[in-house]
């Protein structure tokens, strides 16, 4: 079963533009921090108006990840906004799964007031 579990992502670039043979016009690049335990691995997110059906493809030091295209916003702005982020994603018969986290945090973390003193 190909997996990648908990990997945290060490940079991103975003690509918006138009293709006549491609089936999405957005993708995000993820560069996964090598570890003791993993090298380094960079995932292609694409974001198609209709997924296929094999739409988690995991290599040895590469992976496509397909998500629906309305799910770009989102993922873009948690890359924006959060520090640290972690990949996972495996594939085991027709069992698929993608997905980004963030660690966890202290309850009430937020954007800080301006007025708060601190």
């Amino acid at each position: 079963m190909p997996i990648l579990w908990q990997r945290e992502v060490d940079d991103y670039k975003v690509d918006v533009f138009e293709s006549t043979t491609l089936n999405y016009n957005r993708a995000i690049r993820l560069s996964l921090k090598a570890t003791d335990a993993n090298a380094a691995h960079t995932v292609s997110l694409q974001f198609p108006s209709s997924l296929p059906t094999d739409w988690v493809s995991i290599g040895i030091s590469f992976s496509t990840i397909q998500m629906a295209a309305s799910r770009f916003d989102s993922v873009y702005h948690l890359l924006q906004t959060e520090k640290p982020i972690f990949f996972s994603a495996y594939e085991f018969d027709t069992l698929r799964f993608a997905g980004l986290t963030t660690d966890p945090e202290h309850l009430g973390e937020g954007f800080r007031d301006s007025d708060a003193g601190l």
